[in-house]
């Protein structure tokens, strides 16, 4: 063996350690990330439908959901009655109160009659007679599952492990077949964004080095990839308020979600109000349409002007609109909230903040008649940033 073939055999070695480990580490995440977040929803943090699509967009199993379970079949028990014709009544509209004893859960009805036979020998009574009675039965329960084949194998789990304690009280089903009849959307049309499954096996390349190469790639791309979806799932609900709560509690919420699963923190800022008081003049034929053409100019916005900085704004008039030498002067109070990153005291946060809104006005009121009358900053704390980015942060 030549010392290249023997540096060859060595890295192959490494690589394919490397790539269990990486195949391993996938599967401990996704396995982590759906417990984490199906308990989130079982303590009502977050609902159902919100913790389905999540899943679903990671390419896992929704969480357990309640499917309701329809099947038709056939009943057959005994009972004793007058004649033939009030036999057939009855078992055209009822069934047997025994059926449901050891069913609480599953509720029924008959559909139609298929045989009232009197019982040959039976214990007749001078009024009455004992019938067999076979009807074709609809079945209702409801199951928690996490897909349709197993509600299907839950619903007859459910009625088989009775079947014998029905057979004591006389009472046999059979030919039942379940499916589903109302479900959650997730589990009854299940999403697949993402194909690859939720365990994903370790290939078989054998031992040349390209092959195993392409596979440690794959496995390593496969783990940063969930990472990443996992990551702007949960900043997205986050950031579109989809988590109920004040955001201080929700934002630590998503935090340790993320810390939990070996991720990185979410970002820190300081949280800057600005106000800018402004007079704006304004060449329009009434107060109104003045006050609109401010309006439309002052519009609310938000803005992302870097990774360090964003900030939401919005206004509103102040005082009264006064005609002053053939214009409508206008008072107005524009208020940026912004969240700001990468300073170290607040003093700096402040001040960055008061450029970055100076500069906002400059672009937004370039060819309006406008006087600035004063600006206020304050610095409101620093913490989690309230102007997150689920693809950049």
């Amino acid at each position: 063996m030549t010392a290249s073939t023997s540096n060859v055999q060595a890295r192959v070695r490494a690589l394919r350690e490397e790539t269990i480990a990486a195949i391993e580490h996938r599967d401990q995440l996704a396995a982590e990330a759906r417990r984490a977040l199906i308990a989130a929803w079982e303590q009502r943090w977050i609902c159902r439908n919100g913790c389905a699509d999540a899943l679903t967009g990671w390419g896992l199993e929704p969480p357990p959901g309640e499917l309701t379970m329809s099947a038709v079949g056939q009943l057959s028990y005994t009972r004793i009655h007058a004649d033939d014709d009030e036999a057939r009544d009855e078992a055209r509209h009822h069934v047997p109160d025994e059926l449901f004893r050891p069913l609480p859960t599953v509720d029924g009805w008959p559909t139609r009659v298929i045989e009232v036979a009197p019982i040959p020998d039976g214990d007749d009574y001078p009024e009455a007679h004992p019938y067999r009675i076979t009807v074709e039965v609809v079945l209702r329960t409801p199951i928690t599952a996490t897909s349709q084949a197993a509600a299907i194998d839950g619903a007859a789990a459910l009625v088989n492990a009775r079947l014998p304690e029905l057979a004591d009280a006389d009472i046999t089903l059979t030919g039942l077949a379940w499916e589903v009849y109302d479900a959650p959307d997730d589990l009854i049309h299940p999403a697949e964004p993402d194909p690859r499954p939720a365990t994903v096996p370790v290939p078989d390349v054998g031992d040349d080095l390209t092959a195993v190469t392409a596979a440690h790639a794959a496995a390593t791309e496969a783990l940063a990839e969930l990472r990443r979806k996992i990551r702007r799932r949960a900043i997205r609900a986050l950031a579109d308020d989809e988590i109920g709560g004040l955001y201080e509690e929700t934002a630590e919420r998503v935090e340790e979600f993320l810390h939990g699963l070996g991720l990185a923190g979410l970002p820190r800022a300081h949280h800057v109000t600005v106000t800018a008081d402004l007079r704006l003049r304004v060449h329009t034929a009434t107060s109104h349409e003045a006050y609109l053409a401010v309006r439309k100019t002052m519009r609310p916005t938000a803005a992302r002007p870097s990774n360090a900085g964003a900030w939401k704004a919005s206004g509103w008039l102040t005082g009264s609109t006064v005609r002053d030498d053939g214009r409508w002067l206008i008072g107005w109070r524009h208020e940026y909230e912004l969240g700001l990153r990468g300073h170290t005291e607040p003093t700096d946060a402040t001040a960055a903040g008061e450029a970055l809104v100076r500069a906002d006005l400059a672009r937004t009121l370039a060819g309006t008649e406008h006087d600035l009358v004063d600006v206020t900053v304050a610095h409101v704390g620093y913490g989690i940033d309230e102007h997150l980015d689920p693809d950049t942060d």
